[in-house]
């Protein structure tokens, strides 16, 4: 009885700590930043994740987001991918993006992106830290190509079925006018959390960082495995 009272107040005291570490981050990464127009919006997504084989995995996903404070939808978008698990710690990734956005005054376009990465991860205990690079090539056949390099840092700690996290990410521009300036910040915190074999959900605040406007986000994914 006195080891399980032990471990619950563990466990309390290092949720604690994440969550401090988690308030420090935001303070520290949004401290800096000058203070602009902002929108408040919603990221929506269901996606299907299947294993081909223990290394294998593909996966598909349709998604919604709005924007001007819930008013209007921003676009509607899918997408298809695939990783492949290289090492214990080591992941490759690619996948392709369908985007049908909102551009005003009943103007809708499209868009495609494709992208391709790589992710390490460690894990210490119920510590989990991963840190991944992706490229990724937008294009819409009419304007000039976009191409990002996005670095991202993320920590979870998980406890029991659920496992809240943070996550640092910064996109830099590879275009020639551009040439790894920083064109976007994200700020991320929320919970992952297991709900049966077979669906999990997570549910996260994300603070978006432009130079001509600040986006705060509430979103939730909704993930089926097959």
């Amino acid at each position: 009885m006195k080891t399980v009272k032990n471990n619950m107040l563990k466990r309390r005291f290092l949720l604690l700590r994440f969550t401090s570490l988690l308030i420090v981050l935001f303070v520290v990464c949004l401290f800096p930043l000058k203070a602009q127009d902002s929108d408040f919006v919603t990221w929506n997504k269901m996606k299907a994740r299947y294993d081909v084989s223990p290394k294998v995995e593909l996966y598909g996903d349709v998604e919604m987001r709005t924007r001007d404070a819930l008013d209007e939808v921003d676009r509607w978008g899918f997408g298809v991918g695939a990783s492949v698990r290289l090492l214990s710690f080591l992941k490759a990734e690619g996948g392709y993006e369908f985007h049908y956005r909102n551009r005003g005054e009943d103007i809708w376009k499209s868009r495609h992106r494709y992208h391709a990465g790589v992710s390490a991860t460690l894990k210490k205990r119920q510590w989990t830290f991963t840190l991944r690079e992706r490229f990724q090539h937008t294009f819409d056949g009419r304007d000039s190509d976009e191409f990002r390099l996005r670095t991202r840092l993320k920590a979870a700690y998980k406890i029991t079925t659920w496992s809240p996290y943070v996550s640092l990410e910064q996109y830099h521009g590879l275009g020639k006018d551009e040439w790894f300036h920083a064109t976007r910040f994200r700020a991320r915190g929320g919970v992952e959390a297991s709900l049966s074999s077979r669906w999990m959900a997570d549910v996260f605040y994300c603070y978006q960082h432009e130079s001509d406007l600040d986006r705060h986000v509430l979103g939730w994914e909704l993930i089926y495995r097959f």
